[in-house]
């Protein structure tokens, strides 16, 4: 995982795009814990509160993660026109469907991911590999948003005062102060 990441990593300082390389980082720190926790930690190489309730909650952040993830994932293939078949090459501002609740999905998805990992493995290790991850896919989303305003201007800047970065809750009640119009947004 870490020789994919790597090379998406490598092309994102090409092209400066920071939330790539933010967001590949977050990645490669998820994958990584997830194998040293079921290899390393299943043998008992260091401790683990075990905490069944805590458990179960990680396991059902799954399912929010894995909508957030594959329905953005899947909005941004069908609808963003991506060039070269990257997603990050879009040539269609998309703010509809989960993107009229929340304007970042893919990395909120992949931070409650991360939450999620937390809780299934219960360690120091998951706990500061996990903040780590989070902590990169909210630089990524960030960086994301600056890179979106210059691609897409006015029409972006508008977007972000009616649709929050990862605030859900927000997103589908439709507050930040501006109500949604017909159209989604």
């Amino acid at each position: 995982m870490w020789i994919v990441n790597i090379k998406e990593i490598i092309h994102a300082v090409k092209k400066r795009m920071p939330s790539e390389i933010y967001i590949h980082a977050g990645l490669g720190l998820f994958f990584s814990t997830m194998i040293i926790e079921w290899t390393l930690g299943a043998f008992g190489y260091w401790e683990r509160l075990n905490i069944f309730s805590l458990k179960i909650i990680g396991f059902i952040l799954f399912i929010p993660s894995f909508y957030l993830e594959w329905t953005s994932h899947e909005m941004l293939k069908h609808k963003a026109n991506p060039e070269g078949g990257k997603l990050y090459a879009t040539t269609v501002f998309v703010d509809s469907g989960i993107y009229s609740t929340v304007r970042q999905p893919m990395t909120l998805g992949m931070a409650v991911w991360s939450i999620a990992l937390i809780l299934v493995f219960q360690s120091l290790l998951s706990l500061t590999l996990g903040l780590a991850c989070v902590l990169s896919f909210w630089l990524s989303a960030t960086k994301e948003g600056e890179h979106n305003i210059s691609k897409f201007g006015e029409a972006y800047k508008e977007y972000m005062q009616k649709v929050p970065m990862w605030d859900v809750l927000n997103g589908l009640l439709g507050k930040k102060g501006v109500k949604k119009t017909k159209d989604g947004c």
